[in-house]
């Protein structure tokens, strides 16, 4: 694994590190392609006879147009997420018809990516902080983003995700107005659900980042322990700022 981030802290009375980064070997990605079958299976986004080797990959992974980034702990993945690269992205190719937002439009497409795939496996974990790892993944596709010049993006999450998203004041945007295209087998049970239904999002890169920036910064929150690794501050009161008060960080 290349580690972008470490953030250690301490758990039912012992040290653990939440790594952060980017997988670099045959058997991390396999895990990765792995949890993603076994997380999508059980909530029904795609059917298990379609994957016999129980490894969840589409055209875009097979034809090498991602780049991935993981969390572990105790060298176990625990979330991960990917960066897709094309000249047209899925968001707006094949799952959405929409107006490209006029921010948007000022960006070359060289420039664009499209974060997908992103999931959060609780086997393991209920330890951790909420939304760690969502966050600390973000942060490593900002990261990335940053060396590869990418400046915006696209990506659509799920109605409840956005929901928590907004809560967090993550700067995702709704695109309005859109219209699901979506016909693939693949995804289906993803996409055809209308109690929890699909919204195509995009941000920007520097926004992000700042955002980003702001709660890993935070001294109430961590302390910096090393050029990439902080130490997670856990108290009665770290509960309280997460819960009600994060979003007054932003203001």
């Amino acid at each position: 694994m290349k580690i972008s981030k470490e953030i250690h802290f301490k758990a039912r009375g012992e040290n653990k590190i939440l790594f952060l980064g980017m997988p670099n070997t045959s058997e991390e990605l396999r895990e990765m392609f792995k949890l993603r079958y076994e997380i999508y299976s059980k909530l029904g986004y795609i059917s298990k006879d379609a994957f016999p080797k129980k490894i969840e990959q589409d055209d875009y992974d097979k034809e090498k147009k991602c780049d991935y980034f993981i969390a572990k702990i105790d060298d176990q993945i625990v979330g991960s997420a990917r960066l897709i690269q094309d000249y047209y992205l899925p968001t707006e190719k094949e799952c959405f018809k929409f107006e490209e937002p006029s921010e948007m439009k000022n960006i070359p497409r060289e420039k664009k990516g499209e974060i997908g795939r992103l999931i959060i496996s609780k086997r393991d974990n209920n330890f951790l902080p909420p939304h760690l790892v969502l966050l600390g993944i973000l942060d490593s596709i900002m990261r990335f983003s940053f060396q590869k010049d990418l400046r915006a993006g696209f990506s659509f999450v799920k109605k409840s995700l956005m929901e928590k998203l907004k809560r967090l004041k993550v700067p995702f945007h709704i695109i309005k107005p859109y219209t699901q295209i979506y016909s693939e087998k693949h995804l289906w049970g993803y996409f055809h659900n209308p109690k929890d239904p699909v919204i195509p999002v995009y941000y920007f890169r520097d926004e992000a980042k700042k955002y980003l920036n702001k709660i890993f910064n935070n001294k109430k929150i961590f302390k910096k322990i090393g050029k990439k690794k902080i130490l997670y501050l856990p108290s009665n009161s770290w509960k309280f700022l997460f819960y009600t008060k994060i979003p007054s960080i932003f203001k």
